[in-house]
């Protein structure tokens, strides 16, 4: 081992040096970097060579120099990317098991997180992320079907290289940086923007021809966003707020007033007195009802405390301890920027940055497959700030939908099950089930957010989606489920509040849509009359054919444009041809499903009526009930019109908004 490190220590020095104005390298430099990485890949169990090569200080003294200086030599820019990014991997990729238990394990894994955040600080260079600019945006100038592996592979290991020094945990105590200060994290935030790196990452998420590479891109948008709340970032603008002003000034009183309190502050005098006097307690009864005398110092008297000789209550040891979470207000320019970048990502390319990833989360289900809470918190972030800086749906349609929230709910449903399935990782799985719960509880308040809109898509999305949420057996189990099995051995207060909070606000959506939309019906029998007149008055009035024939010809025109035409119908109001919670089998749905196009048709919904026909057409291919799979329009325009000429008083047909339900047979 003492030859390799001593190798390690004749390679760095014969990498190159510096003479003031640029770097030079030696012309074996090249040896010399594939010679690190191959010394890397072969490390010890406790990473000896990694750590020898992060206290020689090589990143900061030669490689993040030589990077700007030969970025345009292939073979060179290639090798040095590959060891920067080996270096700054994080540091839980090296233990399979997660951290260490052990006194030195934990030890050697503080000093490797020390090692990183010294890396992240040698990241707040301009040059260096200038350079990457360069030959990240020449592989994205070529077309993706034209480009090659190697290009391909260098745009994904800068990526990974943005994301690494992004994911490098802050250091407070190191930095000593109070708010509206710039952090080292800020500093390489300002560095990306400066460079044009960001820039590059939204053209790769808004472009769905570089799908390969949006989870890179939405690792690097959560870590972005890492030290912020969308609170902050809605109500930054131009100029400082009032209230923030107010908050500043507030902080700096106190803390002008704790200084003082602490200089003038009197030294305690040398002989401390045992006669403290006897005092009486007022509004403070005894064993009597007398107030209660106190023989005690008066320090003492003023901090009563009668629970001090109290036997304190057992607690499990294997309970979870909250975790801090590092939340601070950047300089006032990094947030500025961080806003109009949030901006934009929302309006070019959050929908498919959402719709992409989720496809591929769950394409790679089986085996092994990706961690979801990177989405789950873009979703929730975004979602967010959209909520609060000013509600816009066409933003965040994407995930204010039926399928999103019910991927959410197969998300939590996975995650508890895991859970109790995986008890040896029941932590991690406890971590991702609270960003999912978070999720599923942004979604309920940005749903509400839609009645305060003024807008009939708005109002048709939330009664839809309330419908969904309350009538679904499984959202109502969900947050139950939640409540009942909270275990503290793996989750935390935290996560119990914020279920707390889910379910107080379903509780209430639960409330509304009970009031408004469910019917409680009277079981009072009434006396059978034989009364015909009566059975008559009750049948609806039918139209005559000719009257059906005349309508039919005023709407046949504007029928068979729209089939021959293709339909343009969202994707939150696409007709369903069956109800699966409901208790009928499928297969004796089909005549509820022609009495709802009988209604389309009479009411005037044509676009409707086709794509519910053409739907049903392909869950019950059989017999052609609903038409050939291969009908022309001609022939779809016939089955429309008989379906439309016929008098259909089979049952009296309940409408919803995107439903019909036949109450009666």
């Amino acid at each position: 081992m003492s030859v390799l490190l001593a190798d390690i220590d004749a390679t760095c020095a014969a990498l190159g040096y510096s003479d003031g104005q640029r770097y030079q390298a030696e012309p074996d430099a090249i040896q010399g970097l594939k010679h690190l990485i191959w010394i890397l890949r072969r490390d010890l169990d406790n990473h000896e060579y990694r750590r020898h090569l992060g206290h020689a200080k090589v990143l900061q003294t030669d490689l993040v120099y030589m990077l700007p200086e030969y970025v345009n030599d292939e073979e060179f820019a290639d090798v040095l990317i590959r060891l920067l990014v080996i270096l700054t991997n994080p540091t839980l990729l090296l233990y399979r098991d997660g951290p260490p238990k052990d006194n030195h394990g934990r030890k050697v894994f503080m000093e490797l997180i020390d090692i990183l955040q010294g890396y992240k600080s040698a990241f707040t260079r301009d040059k260096i992320w200038a350079a990457l600019f360069g030959k990240l945006k020449a592989s994205l100038e070529v077309d993706w079907a034209l480009r090659s592996e190697e290009q391909s592979l260098l745009i994904e290991r800068i990526l990974v290289l943005i994301r690494n020094v992004l994911q490098v945990p802050a250091n407070p105590e190191a930095e000593c940086r109070a708010d509206n200060d710039a952090s080292v994290h800020d500093q390489v935030i300002w560095a990306l923007h400066q460079s044009g790196i960001l820039d590059l990452v939204l053209f790769i998420i808004s472009s769905p021809d570089e799908h390969q590479f949006h989870l890179h891109c939405l690792e690097i948008l959560c870590l972005l966003y890492r030290e912020q709340t969308a609170e902050n970032l809605a109500d930054a603008s131009l100029q400082r707020s009032v209230s923030e002003k107010q908050r500043d000034e507030q902080e700096l009183l106190a803390a002008r007033r704790r200084e003082k309190q602490r200089t003038s502050a009197k030294p305690p005098p040398g002989r401390h007195s045992r006669f403290g006097g006897t005092y009486v307690i007022r509004n403070l009864k005894s064993v009597s009802d007398r107030d209660i005398i106190c023989h005690q110092p008066l320090e003492r008297v003023t901090s009563i405390d009668f629970d001090r000789e109290k036997q304190q209550q057992k607690r499990s040891f294997r309970y979870v301890r909250e975790e801090a979470q590092v939340t601070r207000r950047s300089a006032f320019s990094v947030r500025l920027c961080l806003r109009e970048y949030c901006i934009e990502v929302l309006r070019s390319a959050y929908n498919t940055l959402v719709r992409q990833v989720r496809r591929v989360l769950e394409r790679n289900t089986s085996g092994t497959s990706h961690d979801d809470s990177y989405l789950l918190w873009a979703i929730r972030f975004f979602m967010e700030f959209n909520r609060l800086s000013d509600m816009k749906l066409e933003l965040v349609s994407e995930s204010l939908s039926v399928l999103c929230f019910h991927w959410v709910l197969t998300r939590m449903q996975h995650h508890m099950d895991m859970i109790v399935s995986d008890k040896k990782q029941a932590r991690p799985w406890a971590k991702r089930l609270h960003v999912a719960l978070q999720t599923f509880r942004e979604l309920l308040h940005s749903m509400l957010a839609l009645q305060k809109l003024k807008d009939d898509n708005a109002a048709a999305l939330f009664d839809m989606l309330l419908n969904n949420v309350c009538y679904v057996l499984e959202y109502r189990e969900t947050i139950l489920h939640l409540l009942m099995n909270y275990n503290e051995t793996h989750s935390t207060k935290a996560f119990l509040r914020d279920v707390v909070e889910t379910a107080n606000i379903f509780i209430k959506m639960m409330e509304k849509f009970c009031k408004d939309s469910v019917v409680v019906q009277d079981k009072k029998r009434t006396k059978k009359r034989s009364n015909k007149k009566s059975k008559k008055s009750e049948k609806p009035k039918q139209e005559t054919e000719e009257e059906l024939s005349n309508k039919w010809a005023e709407m046949a025109g504007e029928l068979s444009q729209l089939l021959a035409t293709e339909l343009q119908i969202p994707e939150e109001d696409q007709p369903i041809p069956f109800d699966s919670a409901s208790d009928v089998p499928i297969d004796d749905q089909k005549e509820d499903c022609m009495i709802r196009i009988h209604k389309m048709l009479r009411t005037g919904k044509l676009d409707h009526a086709i794509a519910l026909m053409r739907a049903a057409r392909e869950v019950w291919p059989e017999n052609d009930v609903f038409g050939a799979m291969s009908a022309a329009p001609e022939d779809e325009l016939l089955l429309m019109r008989e379906i439309f000429m016929h008098n259909i008083t089979t049952g009296m047909l309940y409408v919803k908004p995107d439903k019909i339900f036949v109450l009666h047979r």
